[in-house]
């Protein structure tokens, strides 16, 4: 629609598809709108029952590098996949942490400084949770390689499911599928929701927000995701 807008030399169908694009852009921006699709796709989040060998955490946004200073660290927007995982092992209901996730950079299109895993037990540690309970697989670079990595190092320490899969509310639905696939029987802990659980103000509601678009470009990307490993056959 913005080609229309732009190369129309109709000046009636420019004005519309312009007008068109503003509309969209007012919708995807819409908190009520983003909230909604939100809460309809992210998996709710339930309390844990029982006890459980192992908590897998999923990486991805835990960390944020932080160049100025390497020696601090900055949690990301999904700190809650350490450190719900991290409460539940001191109430005693985990009895080890295995995160999974390496480097994502991919050339010069995608660069990742965050060393996230490594970073992620550091704080862990620091937590309190002892070195040995922490177990680190720093290969993956993907929700399948996830799955297929943690299914070899769970075999490796002969341990016997359920294992109580963590990661963010929006994510689990493919995360859940992938690591099931890998026949590793996980029951879904989800954190991080993106979705607003209190009532939205009116303000909220009418005012556009750059925050919604790219909350919103955060869950197209992982409904397309989601269906591509449908396709290719890695959920």
């Amino acid at each position: 629609m913005a080609c229309v807008a732009y190369f129309a030399k109709n000046t009636k169908w420019k004005k519309a598809a312009g007008l068109g694009l503003l509309g969209i852009l007012l919708i995807a921006s819409n908190s009520l709108f983003v909230n909604t699709l939100f809460s309809a796709y992210e998996m709710p989040q339930t309390e844990v029952k029982g006890h459980y060998p192992v908590a897998i955490i999923l990486g991805g946004g835990m960390i944020r590098a932080n160049q100025e200073d390497p020696t601090r660290m900055n949690v990301g927007e999904s700190a809650d996949r350490f450190l719900q995982p991290a409460l539940l092992y001191k109430q005693g209901k985990v009895d080890r942490i295995l995160i999974t996730g390496g480097n994502t950079t991919i050339g010069n299109l995608k660069i990742d400084q965050s060393n996230e895993t490594a970073q992620v037990k550091r704080l862990l540690v620091a937590l309190g949770i002892p070195n040995e309970k922490i177990f680190t697989e720093t290969q993956a670079r993907n929700t399948h390689e996830n799955a297929v990595n943690s299914k070899r190092m769970i075999d490796s320490l002969h341990l016997q499911g359920p294992m109580l899969l963590v990661t963010s509310a929006f994510h689990m639905r493919r995360a859940s599928a992938c690591f099931t696939k890998e026949g590793l029987h996980c029951i879904p802990y989800v954190v991080d929701s993106k979705k607003k659980d209190t009532d939205l103000g009116v303000l909220e509601c009418i005012i556009p927000s750059e925050k919604e678009l790219y909350k919103l470009s955060y869950l197209l990307r992982e409904i397309f995701g989601f269906l591509i490993y449908r396709i290719v056959g890695y959920a």
